[in-house]
């Protein structure tokens, strides 16, 4: 193991059936990294409370805590902490994931860790400009359904898509999954006539793209000889492609836009829309180059 496994795994939680889902799949990933989880429950003061409430019933974060300890007491899942915090959720997340190995959150949820992935545009931006791998499970992923066995990764040919393809390789080596690496093209409609081509009964642009896969997988396949790999090129947005592939997957990865010294902290189109439509959990790997 490197030295990142005795980081722990961060986890936020907020009370919902959701944020239980984000715990049991931060556990589960802990276990495979032989990792502690560090589960976070952030109360946010800026959240509207209505003048009527009694001061009796302001949040403390307790029920919250208790819930999650009795998840993971029934995962059986020993190394972990709990704590609660008070802020701005995406703020005191992002400070913590500094001294963590990942970040796991829910999709959806009753608390402030939805608006996350899911809320204005500023607080997206910033929540998920991460540096370590951030995890987003959805509330259509189910625990308790067998395995598929597989992992999908968006692949685009880029030096930003090498962090991502790293992630996804030492997790499939760590738990036996199989690969699928996806290439999607959006053909334009002015593409030359295909009397033109060489061989008619083959587009030319799944070529490139079979060609594009095969570069890109082969020093990553000769570095992790164990990972079964497969690859295809498909016509159509990556968006759709890659939620298409999650119906028959555990994970799936995708590149992230990571911090540089000339743009704001910001998260791609692909991974930013992958995050509503995906049927399995989210990984968004930011390339740490400036």
């Amino acid at each position: 193991m490197t030295e990142s496994a005795e980081l722990p795994v961060l986890v936020g939680i907020d009370g919902s059936r959701d944020g239980l889902i984000a715990l049991t799949w931060a556990a589960a990933y802990a276990a495979v990294q032989k990792a502690p989880l560090h589960a976070v429950y952030v109360v946010d003061d800026d959240r509207h409370v209505p003048a009527a409430a009694p001061p009796d019933g302001l949040d403390d974060g307790s029920e919250v805590l208790r819930d999650a300890l009795d998840e993971l007491t029934r995962l059986g899942f020993r190394a972990a902490s709990l704590e609660v915090r008070r802020g701005h959720p995406a703020q005191l997340l992002l400070e913590l994931s500094e001294r963590s190995q990942a970040l796991v959150v829910g999709r959806r949820g009753m608390g402030g860790f939805a608006e996350l992935v899911l809320g204005s545009t500023s607080q997206m931006c910033t929540a998920l400009a991460t540096d370590v791998p951030l995890i987003v499970v959805p509330d259509t992923w189910d625990p308790a359904a067998p395995a598929h066995g597989r992992y999908v990764i968006g692949i685009d040919g880029s030096v930003d898509g090498q962090d991502a393809l790293r992630f996804a390789f030492e997790l499939a080596d760590a738990t036996g999954a199989e690969l699928l690496g996806v290439h999607a093209i959006e053909v334009r409609e002015t593409y030359p006539d295909p009397n033109n081509w060489f061989d008619p009964a083959r587009q030319p642009w799944i070529t490139t793209a079979d060609e594009l896969l095969g570069q890109t997988l082969e020093g990553w396949s000769a570095k992790y000889p164990d990972v079964s790999v497969q690859s295809h090129g498909v016509v159509d947005h990556p968006v759709l492609v890659l939620a298409h592939e999650s119906k028959e997957a555990d994970l799936v990865v995708v590149g992230g836009l990571g911090r540089t010294a000339f743009s704001e902290l910001r998260m791609g189109s692909v991974a930013r829309g992958l995050l509503y439509h995906s049927h399995c959990p989210v990984a968004v790997i930011h390339h740490q180059g400036r």
